[in-house]
């Protein structure tokens, strides 16, 4: 009953979320093309004058979507709604964006359209200069101005995104977008600062305009939040459309909405083919858990007045100082505010470089006494918040963090009984067993020099795992208990949401031997020095796996397979 009344209290204390606006306010459910094309183009009054300019940047997705024969659909059956309508079509990336000025000839926007997704682009695209481009093409006069951004793809370059909203709220010009889904307080970029990207511009690509949620676990094969959906488009779009009293249309495609038990790790309880009973997400709670809407600047004035973020920060900090997660928050917290702050690298434990098992378990273990610590001192700080106190978004942010504390104890802790328990009776100097004939040879050389992990999920709790027989064994016990009575709370309250999904993308490590040329780490891509030749205006886009659209890729799930 207790869990049933935290949920209920949950689910009706939207107030919290929606002042000031965020992404929820502007988003409209669905995640089709010919919906948002039949509402933005077609929706107006009969006999009204207005005039609507389409921005389309001509991305792969969008053509293998169908934008085209959508477009040409709408038109079709919305003759009378836009009899006088001036329709003009603006291309991203085109010298000037627009192609077709506004005209009442509405066959000849289609015919450039389909000539410009003809030739789709794989660059990166500043669309906000685009934007503000497209601003001063509107005729004078006192009729209803739109502007339809169809991007799937770039809505993550940013260049100034307030001036840019400022430029189109003069010009009384209405943004609505139509774009992909991004991911949950999406690191990618920031875990990647080396990638090029047109000139003058940064690579983001989150749901919200700070990266409010703890990246790069130690012994998690992925950052959780970089493959799950957000709900939400990316910061940069929905500002726009909250900005001019526009709305947001995400899209996804059906292999999109197709549901996957484990995402870069493996399920050890099924073959990934379940559907787990809070798979389908709670549309309320995804939206009360939506990133604000506001400029940059406001959102690190309100998160800095949020207690729940700031305990989400000091945890996030000590934890990357201790080289439990590979990420330091972008945020400077003062006595009653928050300002960004240049990133540094979190430490480094070192614990998989090299086989010295006996040492790694002594780090390992100090590193898992660091975590309890913090973990504790989180949860100290979470029980004194008052009720009411802080948005919904970084009190689950906040909780997540703790959830993720203690697991990355248990993955600790694991990963020193292999070190003392399971590598020593293969590859010890006193050895008494030969060495598996799985265990791959490379001229002879038998000796590991490195330690290789994988996940294994946690889409199904972390219960299960009693059952397997663990590095550590009983003396673990107790800390998987620990892990899943927090887990279980979590998502009891949060399971129907994104913050539940990623929860459930992380995982329980499990270790191996590396040896020379074979599962040795990629090498690691520095940034670019003053004497290395500088990059393309408009570089392509690197592959990316898992995430959606804007966020820098196409394929991965999208709102946990059910959602709005």
């Amino acid at each position: 009953m207790r869990s049933l009344a935290l949920l209920l209290g949950l689910l009706c204390a939207p107030a919290l979320a929606q002042n000031p606006p965020t992404a929820a306010a502007v988003t409209e459910p669905g995640r089709t093309l010919q919906r948002p094309l039949d509402i933005v183009l077609g929706g107006g009054e009969k006999d009204s004058e207005r005039t609507v300019i389409v921005v389309v940047d001509p991305s792969a997705g969008l053509v293998s979507a169908g934008f085209a024969d959508a477009f040409a659909a709408m038109l079709a059956s919305n003759k009378r709604q836009l009899a006088r309508t001036r329709l003009g079509l603006g291309v991203i990336g085109q010298k000037g964006c627009i192609v077709v000025p506004p005209t009442t000839e509405h066959p000849t926007v289609l015919m450039a359209l389909r000539t410009a997704l003809q030739q789709p682009a794989a660059d990166f695209q500043n669309v906000y200069a685009d934007l503000r481009t497209a601003a001063g093409a509107f005729p004078s006069g006192g009729a209803e101005r739109v502007l339809l951004l169809v991007s799937l793809e770039n809505g993550d370059v940013e260049d100034d995104v307030e001036q840019t909203a400022t430029v189109l709220h003069k010009a009384k010009v209405r943004v609505d977008v139509l774009t992909s889904e991004a991911t949950l307080a999406d690191s990618y970029w920031a875990a990647r600062p080396w990638e090029d990207k047109p000139r003058g511009t940064t690579l983001t690509g989150a749901d919200g305009a700070v990266i409010d949620l703890p990246w790069g676990w130690l012994f998690q094969f992925a950052s959780a939040n970089e493959i799950t959906p957000a709900g939400f488009a990316t910061w940069g779009l929905s500002r726009m459309a909250a900005a001019t009293g526009g709305r947001v249309y995400l899209h996804a495609t059906a292999a999109q909405t197709q549901h996957q038990c484990a995402i870069n790790a493996r399920c050890l309880f099924c073959e990934g083919d379940h559907l787990p009973p809070d798979d389908r997400w709670s549309d309320p709670l995804v939206d009360q858990l939506g990133p604000l809407a506001t400029s940059r600047s406001d959102t690190f004035t309100r998160l800095g007045a949020d207690p729940f973020f700031r305990a989400t920060v000091e945890a996030w900090r000590g934890a990357s100082e201790a080289g439990l997660v590979s990420s330091a928050p972008g945020v400077r917290i003062t006595t009653s505010s928050a300002e960004p702050e240049r990133l540094r690298p979190a430490r480094d434990l070192d614990l998989t470089d090299t086989a010295s098992f006996e040492r790694h378990a002594k780090r390992a273990e100090e590193a898992a006494a660091k975590a309890q610590q913090l973990g504790e001192q989180l949860q100290q700080k979470l029980d004194r918040i008052e009720a009411g106190k802080g948005m919904a978004r970084s009190e689950a942010a906040a909780r997540y963090t703790r959830v993720l504390l203690q697991l990355t104890r248990v993955n600790l802790l694991t990963f020193a009984a292999w070190c003392r328990d399971v590598a020593p009776g293969l590859f010890g100097k006193d050895a008494n067993v030969p060495v598996l004939p799985e265990v791959p040879s490379l001229d002879g050389e038998q000796r590991p020099v490195g330690i290789g992990f994988s996940n294994f999920c946690l889409c199904h709790g972390v219960r299960p795992f009693f059952a397997v027989e663990l590095p550590g064994k009983a003396a673990l016990r107790p800390e998987l208990e620990a892990l899943d009575a927090l887990y279980t709370a979590f998502q009891t309250r949060y399971g129907k949401s994104q913050f539940g999904y990623a929860l459930r993308r992380n995982g329980i490590a499990q270790f191996w031997p590396t040896f020379p040329g074979i599962n040795q780490k990629p090498p690691r891509h520095r940034p670019k020095t003053p004497h290395d030749n500088g990059g393309p205006i408009t570089p392509k886009r690197p592959p990316r796996e898992g995430g959606t659209g804007s966020s820098g890729g196409t394929s991965g799930p999208t709102t946990g397979g059910g959602g709005r």
